[in-house]
């Protein structure tokens, strides 16, 4: 028969037991809590450092990009914009305002409005700060972290080259226009053989000088024909000046230095212009000492200075002086071209190296406007500097400057 000890030590025994294995259970519970909060934690910390490195990966696009973009919420609010949308914008906006406080266009937030509407027009032209940009607008989706993304790109650039183009297709077309006019009525002129009375009174006033009664003439005749062959060389400077502008202008010109006496240079160019001296009776004054040498390329150079010297020929009246002096000054050589014509006013200074631009009336008579420019691109590319000076009062003319490297 079993001892009441044994009973009641079995039950201890169990009871033992029981408490072990709820004390395991609980232990198990206790570590698999313990390692699912550890678990969380990670993914939370690894969710935390994905956000931060696609914050970082956005931050560096957006600083790195030169057109305004900012990033908007689906209530329109700005969550991050780029330093130049800033810089557009202003200190007013930032992350938190609203797009219309923050731009200060009703046309920006109405396009945004617009797409997030549903609109298909996401790409419109619009005013900021009274400038044009072109405002694009794409959506980040309904469940995404933000709700569009907007950028602008400035037109200023590209309006103004569409000016350029214009106006340099005009102002081409009015160059023409003039020799190819005289061209024709002198052609005329001669082809109808001294038909000065037998052209209607409308052409004969639109005649040139000299036209009346040319072709029985041989002497006027003779006229003619120089009259037609300085129209031609004026086609033919215009195409050569347009190309060599060209040339410079897409750096296909390539330069050869060689020393050479400045004196040289300015009395080569001078002389091809003899005969446009004499039809005018002007003289020609140069200072420059002989061993003054420059470092530049003779064929290039020396079109500049027949620009600058043939400009100075044109705006110095009848019986006047053209003065060209060349003087040392430190590493460099300064050139001086001085006409006593009607002088450029002071508004106008900065703008005559622009192509076709013109002056006041009094210096825009003939010519192709492009003289200037090109030699504003031949001094340059040598390293130059070129500028002009004036009082834009009659008689005291103007004189332009230009500098060379000088050699030795």
């Amino acid at each position: 028969m079993i001892s009441f000890s044994w009973i009641i030590a079995g039950l201890l025994a169990l009871l033992a037991l029981a408490f072990f294995l709820l004390w395991r259970r609980a232990a198990n519970a206790t570590g698999e809590s313990e390692w699912a909060t550890t678990q969380a934690k990670r993914e939370t910390h690894e969710a935390k450092l994905a956000t931060q490195r696609r914050a970082e990966q956005l931050d560096a696009l957006l600083v790195g990009a030169a057109d305004p973009i900012v990033i908007l919420s689906h209530e329109l609010k700005i969550l991050h914009l780029n330093p130049a949308a800033q810089a557009l914008f202003g200190p007013q906006a930032g992350p938190g305002q609203t797009l219309i406080y923050a731009t200060r266009s009703a046309e920006v937030e109405e396009l945004v409005a617009h797409v997030f509407s549903g609109g298909a027009d996401h790409d419109r032209q619009v005013t900021v700060n009274g400038q044009p940009y072109r405002a694009r607008v794409a959506l980040a989706g309904a469940e995404g972290e933000f709700g569009a993304i907007f950028i602008l790109q400035d037109l200023s650039e590209l309006q103004r080259l569409g000016r350029a183009r214009r106006d340099f297709v005009a102002n081409i077309s009015h160059e023409l226009r003039t020799p190819i006019t005289s061209i024709r009525l002198l052609a005329e002129t001669l082809r109808n053989g001294a038909a000065g009375a037998s052209l209607s009174p409308a052409r004969a006033d639109a005649r040139p000088d000299g036209a009346l009664g040319a072709a029985s003439d041989p002497s006027a005749r003779a006229d003619l024909l120089e009259k037609i062959s300085i129209e031609t060389e004026t086609l033919a400077q215009l195409s050569q000046e347009l190309l060599d502008l060209a040339q410079m202008e897409s750096g296909q010109t390539l330069l050869r230095l060689i020393p050479i006496p400045a004196r040289k240079l300015i009395e080569t160019a001078a002389a091809r212009l003899d005969e446009h001296r004499a039809r005018k009776r002007q003289t020609f004054k140069l200072e420059s000492e002989d061993s003054l040498g420059v470092l530049a390329d003779p064929e290039v150079v020396g079109r500049a200075l027949v620009n600058l010297i043939h400009n100075a020929i044109k705006f110095t009246p009848e019986g006047g002086q053209i003065e060209v002096r060349a003087v040392p000054e430190g590493d460099e050589v300064h050139v001086t071209v001085h006409d006593s014509g009607p002088g450029i006013l002071p508004d106008d200074l900065p703008r005559i190296f622009e192509r076709f631009y013109r002056a006041d009336r009094a210096r825009a008579s003939g010519g192709t406007g492009l003289g200037l420019a090109i030699a504003k691109h031949v001094v340059e590319a040598h390293g130059g500097r070129i500028w002009a000076e004036s009082q834009g009062l009659p008689g005291r003319g103007a004189t332009f400057h230009f500098t060379l490297p000088r050699a030795g």
